[in-house]
């Protein structure tokens, strides 16, 4: 059958109670799979020979066997969206799975839900600057979601079938802290690993005079002399400015950074030994210590002795980062610092610069993009959350209402996994005083965009049924919401 003829046999065997995703067909042979939904959820539509159809292996079928006039022999079959039933699908579109995507320019969007990443496939398809890390979340997150590495990845699945995305992707195990969460996120198939070194940094020293620091520290150990051998005196210019490594400079890297980049090493001769290819990013980013131009040459010169391949690097830039809100500092001073570090890691070459805490940082996009001309990663995740948040508030205030009370009575304990500069105090008590339909325009307050942004797992833990099936059947509001929102992510990377 020609494709065409094919489109118009599974339309016509539906009745207006569903709707079938154009872009979602997907042909093999004399199969077609497609998603389509009803007023109930959403299923893999399979079309074919009723012989073939029988044996393909899918199970959880859902109602009857739709028989197709036009075709003698053929069926539609509907199944769940089960793991058993990707797991087909990806074995005979094993092009669907995420892959490494090394050193070119990518955007992470973070999904908490599971049903945002069609929206990322939509802005991602409108633009073709960066390719999509779809299937991203930290430790922190899975644990507040009640999800794992797993179903991550077979959610980005179902969102890239039902939009027929062909490209690239990614799939980051986003701020992991040790072993165990690697071995994990590495069984699952994750595609690039995020170290989060802050536990392994050693930032008391900053604070110690050199006397304090010989009585406290042994300096005669061969990592120190090693280090001491490589640095000692070493004279570096870069974009016009020196750099002379001399005892205490050598001494203090060697003391905050050592430890963090011997486990470096260790997590990258395991992924190694387990997985073929893989993206490996190192982040210094959630630490007190912003990044000296010296300690970004001395991390990079460090892991190439040790022989680590990594793809990207975070490093703790000046300003606050806080989560869901535009930055907060001296952009001239961020656009200095950025300016030598993009220098500098185009000097060494081989990896990009990646921005974390990335969510809505729009006014240091085009500084950012400008000075890694290009070889950047860019991490978001709560903005998105916050979009969806909105359309709570633009279709049910009351139920919006409900959430606004969760995320204010729970903050205190929600903060506890966030670094967030606001105090309960300085939280309105109630909204009741302000009209349903200027509710949506909470989400635009800095400060309650932090408190629901920090909230998400307590609203998904309370009341994520009702939540989900809001999002289901305002889909394309909340579809359209995240257009909107990446639309000014993407217009503020064009420098």
């Amino acid at each position: 059958m020609q494709k065409e003829n094919i489109k118009n046999s599974i339309s016509g065997a539906f009745s207006d109670d569903f709707f079938i995703y154009p872009d979602s067909l997907k042909f093999s042979g004399d199969h077609t799979f497609f998603i389509l939904k009803d007023s109930h959820g959403k299923y893999l539509g399979a079309m074919g020979p009723e012989k073939l159809i029988m044996e393909s292996g899918f199970t959880d079928q859902v109602g009857n066997d739709i028989s197709i006039d036009s075709v003698s022999g053929y069926i539609i079959r509907l199944f769940n969206r089960s793991y058993k039933n990707l797991k087909i699908l990806l074995s005979i579109f094993p092009e669907l799975h995420p892959t490494p995507l090394g050193t070119d320019a990518t955007f992470g969007f973070g999904d908490r839900l599971g049903i945002a990443n069609a929206a990322h496939i939509r802005a991602v398809k409108k633009q073709k600057a960066v390719l999509p890390v779809l299937a991203q979340q930290s430790i922190r997150e899975l644990s507040k979601t009640g999800k794992d590495f797993k179903t991550v990845i077979a959610q980005s699945l179902w969102n890239i079938l039902q939009e027929g995305y062909l490209g690239r992707w990614g799939a980051d195990a986003d701020h992991i802290k040790d072993r165990d969460h690697f071995i994990d996120a590495a069984e699952a198939g994750m595609t690039m690993y995020t170290f989060d070194t802050s536990e392994h940094l050693d930032e008391t020293v900053l604070n110690m005079t050199g006397t304090r620091i010989k009585e406290n520290y042994r300096l005669d150990t061969d990592y120190i002399k090693s280090i001491k051998k490589e640095y000692l005196d070493k004279k570096i210019e870069l974009n016009g400015n020196k750099f002379i490594f001399n005892e205490d400079t050598i001494i203090r890297l060697a003391l905050i950074y050592g430890r963090a980049l011997e486990f470096t090493k260790e997590i990258f001769q395991f992924l190694s030994g387990k997985l073929g290819t893989f993206d490996y990013e190192i982040s210094f980013d959630e630490t007190s210590t912003i990044t000296t131009p010296e300690a970004h040459y001395f991390i990079v010169n460090e892991m190439r002795r040790s022989s680590i391949e990594f793809t990207s690097l975070a490093l703790r830039f000046p300003g606050t980062f806080e989560k869901g809100i535009d930055y907060i500092g001296n952009i001239e001073e961020f656009d200095r610092s950025i300016n030598i570090h993009g220098f500098i890691s185009r000097k060494l070459g081989g990896y990009k610069l990646s921005l974390h805490s990335g969510s809505d940082k729009l006014s240091i996009y085009p500084s950012f993009a400008r000075n890694t001309q290009g070889l950047f990663h860019i991490k978001t995740s709560g903005t998105s959350w916050l979009e969806a948040v909105r359309v709570v508030a633009s279709v049910d205030p009351l139920f919006f209402r409900k959430l606004f009370r969760i995320a204010v009575d729970s903050f205190n304990e929600n903060k506890k996994s966030y670094h967030v500069n606001l105090d309960k105090s300085a939280l309105p008590i109630t909204i009741k005083d302000i009209d349903d339909k200027n509710l949506p325009c909470i989400l635009d307050d800095r400060d309650l965009r932090r408190v629901f942004h920090i909230a998400y797992g307590m609203i998904i833990e309370k009341e994520k049924e009702q939540l989900m099936r809001l999002l289901f059947e305002n889909e394309e509001k909340h579809y359209d919401y995240l257009l909107t929102n990446f639309k000014k992510h993407f217009d503020a990377l064009r420098y």
